[in-house]
């Protein structure tokens, strides 16, 4: 009797279609997801023009990446992309990187899993130089 119960409850917020704590359908998982997605991220530049991928440590001064993809997407949304460009090239320690660029890029998901590569296309924000890097 208590399985059946307990077994209803979780069924209410589907038959209800009503989400609600503690009983949740958990609609973050339960919808399709784009082919395409947007990365707002940053990428160190060497005296070449070469690109290396920054640490999320650099980016966001975090190991979680979604609070350093969501702070840094939410600085482009309001237009301090130049700031934080700033702020991350202070971070950069790797003396080959002179130059950082805040960028969304656009990935095709299917294609990166198939292939390796999904790069759609890439918009820069802000672009700004490394304190003390070598020109």
């Amino acid at each position: 009797m208590l399985t059946v119960a307990i077994v209803t409850l979780l069924f209410v917020p589907v038959l209800l279609d009503r989400d609600d704590f503690p009983l949740a359908t958990y609609p973050m998982y339960a919808r399709q997801r784009a082919e395409v997605v947007a990365i707002t991220t940053a990428v160190g530049v060497d005296a070449t023009g070469g690109e290396q991928r920054l640490g999320l440590g650099i980016i966001g001064q975090t190991d979680d990446p979604l609070i350093a993809v969501g702070e840094l997407r939410a600085a482009v949304r309001v237009g301090e992309a130049d700031r934080r460009c700033a702020e991350i090239a202070r971070r950069v320690d790797d003396p080959s990187i002179v130059g950082v660029l805040v960028v969304t890029e656009r990935h095709d998901v299917v294609d990166h899993v198939k292939s390796g590569d999904g790069f759609r296309e890439r918009e820069v924000h802000a672009e700004c130089d490394v304190p003390g890097g070598q020109s």
